[in-house]
């Protein structure tokens, strides 16, 4: 092992190269450095969802959700399945073992599954469709209102704005949420259409076989390849209501506004809503690659956000409903507020025990440890995040022995008359080993952490990953920095002259007295010490600190979106008054889903919303599931009903 410090005195030069490499390299890596707010974890869990408009909750189950369900179950890799059946739609949930790693091979599975059950399912059954993407998670989310323009028009402004946002470097993907599209409805009279002998059944077929647009060929006209592009698709109301419907049994047309009305609406019912603030509104979702930097990635953001919206007409709106840079960077800032003070700590206790020289010496090597340590991490994989910097703080009380014992050893060597040079390869061939030791000790108490399976592994992975790098990192630098460091800058006054003999002991000193006679007692009458302590609270990870809360309605089966829609908006006009609620600075609600996750551990609502149903009735309370009364029962007792 004293080959590492031999070779570090040997090559001087190159030693000197590679210390101001890490150090420029490691300070260039920490400034660009992927940041979140907590350590990335995989969701294994996909939705897999089917649509047969009108169908009652009950056929959905039998004639539907159950064969697909049955289908899953046939994974060996599934863990769990839970669904959602209600008018016209299934949603499922699937969870697969925390032991599997290759998720892209198993959903590719439930896709061949899916497409081998469709034909089983009964006729006009739309989908299944299968979201393996149930996990990702949406570091901004941009609210979209205007004051003056329709919903129709913020569709295709917010489509505009999706398209304009991939230009940005680091996007995964956008989605939007709460656009309602756009419909044609044909308002008759039974009455009326009778007069002219027509039914519906023959307008429907009409203006199917108008509006089809198929291929009419092509005409070679003196090498010129024209193609045929036939009239009659329609293009607008107008073009509609002047379709002529062929009265039976007769050569007469009428024209389709003079039996029906046209009129041009929104999907109904309406398949999602979206509110900000209380305005209808349209979300933009905005994902990013992983290993991107999400603080320095918000920046970017904020200012293309800033200059959309400066194109827009005057009466568009665009703000952050939510934004996860600004918890990031507070989240990570503060903990390395504890790095920073913990190095200060650490410089000033070593410089004002051994000295100056000394003190530096060690004081430079524990920067140098962290900025070897990051460029270790970012080859790993690991982000700067809450775990990882918090086993930074515990590592650093650690990996600053290794220097210390190595400078101290090396100025005790020189203070007894040893050459400079010897002092040094004398220290690491001494030292080298025992340091080694103590420190896989320590690391072995870590490594059983790497062994947990599932979310609960991979959220603590960087836990013991970052101990062990910076341990070792701190043994390597303490045989090849820490003696080059010593050879180079430290001077003591030798107490004898080298081969001489003397009654010079370093260790006579009062302090050491006292610490023998000490030492000495506990080995001869074997005291066994103890720490007697109050009894703390046991928690694996301590309580969120977000600014966001959530609520969640979830209203009888079969009532209608409308009904829901109305009762959203009452919750956010009464979480928005500022008498009632002064300390809420906006809302955000969604109506038909959940909306995008904003937030990495976020449960799904359904599973959410059972697993409070669950503990709220093994408490024995009375649970509401109709949140019409929700008011009624805040207004009796607020505490109960929040909770």
């Amino acid at each position: 092992m004293s080959l590492i410090t031999r070779f570090a005195l040997d090559t001087q030069r190159l030693t000197i190269v590679v210390i101001v490499t890490i150090t420029l390299f490691g300070m260039l890596q920490f400034l660009d450095f992927p940041r979140q707010e907590d350590p990335p974890i995989v969701i294994r869990e996909i939705v897999v969802s089917a649509y047969f408009p009108g169908m009652q909750p009950t056929d959905m189950e039998d004639l539907i959700t159950r064969k697909l369900e049955e289908q899953i179950r046939t994974l060996p890799e599934i863990d769990e399945i839970w669904s959602d059946s209600k008018t016209g739609a299934c949603i499922i949930h699937a969870e697969t073992r925390d032991e599997y790693e290759n998720l892209d091979v198993i959903w590719q599975k439930v896709r061949n599954k899916m497409s081998d059950i469709k034909p089983d399912l009964p006729d006009g059954t739309i989908g299944p469709f299968v979201n393996d993407e149930f996990g990702l998670t949406a570091v901004a989310t941009i609210a979209l209102w205007s004051d003056g323009f329709s919903m129709a028009d913020m569709r295709l402004t917010a489509r505009d704005i999706r398209d304009r946002l991939y230009e940005l470097k680091g996007i995964r993907k956008v989605e939007l949420f709460g656009v309602q599209e756009e419909q044609v409805f044909l308002h008759y009279s039974t009455t009326r259409i009778d007069q002219f002998g027509i039914t519906g059944k023959e307008i429907y077929n009409t203006l199917v076989q108008q509006n089809v647009v198929l291929p009419s060929g092509h005409i070679d006209a003196a090498g010129q390849d024209i193609a045929v592009e036939p009239t009659g698709n329609f293009q607008n109301i107008e073009d509609i209501e002047n379709l002529l419907i062929t009265i039976p049994d007769s050569q007469q047309t009428v024209k389709l506004k003079d039996i029906v009305t046209v009129v041009r609406g929104y999907q109904d019912p309406p398949k999602s809503l979206a509110y900000y603030n209380g305005h209808p509104s349209i979300v933009v979702s905005v994902s990013i690659t992983p290993g991107v930097n999400s603080v320095e990635f918000g920046e970017r953001l904020t200012h293309k956000v800033k200059a959309l919206e400066d194109e827009l007409p005057i009466g568009y709106v665009l703000e952050f409903a939510t934004f996860q840079p600004d918890l990031v960077e507070v989240a990570v800032n503060g903990a390395l507020s504890n790095v920073y003070q913990t190095l200060v700590i650490v410089l000033v206790v070593v410089m004002l025990f051994l000295g100056l020289r000394t003190g530096l010496i060690v004081g430079s090597f524990v920067p140098m440890t962290m900025l070897m340590g990051m460029i270790i991490m970012y080859s790993f994989g690991i982000e700067l995040e809450r775990v990882s910097i918090a086993s930074a703080i515990i590592a650093l009380g650690m990996l600053v022995d290794n220097g210390i014992v190595i400078a101290e050893d090396i100025r005790s060597r020189m203070e007894q008359g040893v050459e400079r040079r010897e002092a040094c390869l004398a220290s690491g061939r001494t030292l080298a080993i025992p340091l080694l030791t103590s420190s896989l000790t320590t690391i072995l108490a870590f490594v059983p952490m790497l062994l947990i399976d599932g979310q609960t592994g991979e959220y603590a992975y960087s836990l013991p990953m970052v101990v062990i790098i910076l341990l070792l990192s701190s043994w390597f630098l303490s045989m090849y920095m820490t003696p080059c460091m010593s050879f180079w800058f430290m001077k003591v006054g030798a107490k004898k002259e080298a081969g001489q003999a003397g009654d010079d002991d370093p260790y006579a000193g009062k302090f050491y007295r006292v610490y023998r006679g000490l030492l000495t007692m506990v080995l001869r009458w074997r005291v066994i010490g103890g720490i007697v302590g109050s009894q703390l609270t046991k928690e694996f990870f301590g309580p969120s600190e977000r600014n966001q809360f959530l609520i969640y309605l979830d209203m009888p089966a079969g009532t209608r979106i409308s009904a829901t829609d109305q009762t959203v908006q009452r919750l956010t006009t009464w979480l928005a008054d500022k008498q009632e609620n002064p300390e809420i600075a906006s809302t955000i609600a969604y109506v038909g889903t959940g909306g995008p996750r904003f937030f990495l551990s976020l449960e799904d609502n359904l599973k959410m919303i059972k697993t409070s149903i669950a503990y709220l009735k093994k408490k024995g309370k009375e649970v509401i599931y109709d949140a019409e009364h929700f008011f009624d029962a805040y207004k009796r007792n607020p505490e109960y009903a929040m909770e």
